[in-house]
């Protein structure tokens, strides 16, 4: 017999991991990734290269912004991170960005990395949106 992790449970388990401290305080960092890769099972933090654009910081992701996890229209469990998008405005310096990867604030763990359908291109006073997801399904 298939594991199913009922909805309900999806729910539970997507905030515990996401908002819940368990038995770390660590947060999460966000970097935006400016090389031409595609993230794969084996995938460490030094197969990515940061973005270098003027203004670029990369962004802490505090457990306790997270949303509260919510079924979405397929039934799959959501959380997103805050209630605005994460923004980077390009200064002189542009980069192309591919992607980005998320990994724990201590422990330097690539928590999970999402490569965008497209790269985005960065020059002079571009704008970069992004609001973080992460979705549960029992398959």
């Amino acid at each position: 017999m298939a594991l199913l992790v009922p909805t309900e449970g999806e729910l539970a388990l997507l905030d515990v991991m996401l908002k819940d401290a368990l038995s770390t305080d660590e947060d999460f960092i966000l970097h935006l990734y400016k090389n031409n890769y595609t993230p794969v099972d084996g995938t460490t933090s030094t197969d990515f290269t940061e973005a270098d654009f003027t203004n670029y910081v990369n962004k802490t992701l505090a457990r306790t912004t997270w949303n509260a996890a919510i079924t979405n229209g397929s039934s799959k469990a959501e959380s997103s991170y805050g209630s605005s998008p994460l923004s980077w405005t390009c200064g002189a310096s542009g980069n192309t960005v591919y992607g980005y990867w998320v990994q724990g604030a201590t422990s330097n763990t690539v928590c999970w990395a999402e490569r965008f359908g497209t790269s985005r291109v960065l020059a002079d006073s571009d704008v970069l949106n992004l609001t973080p997801k992460f979705t549960l399904n029992t398959e």
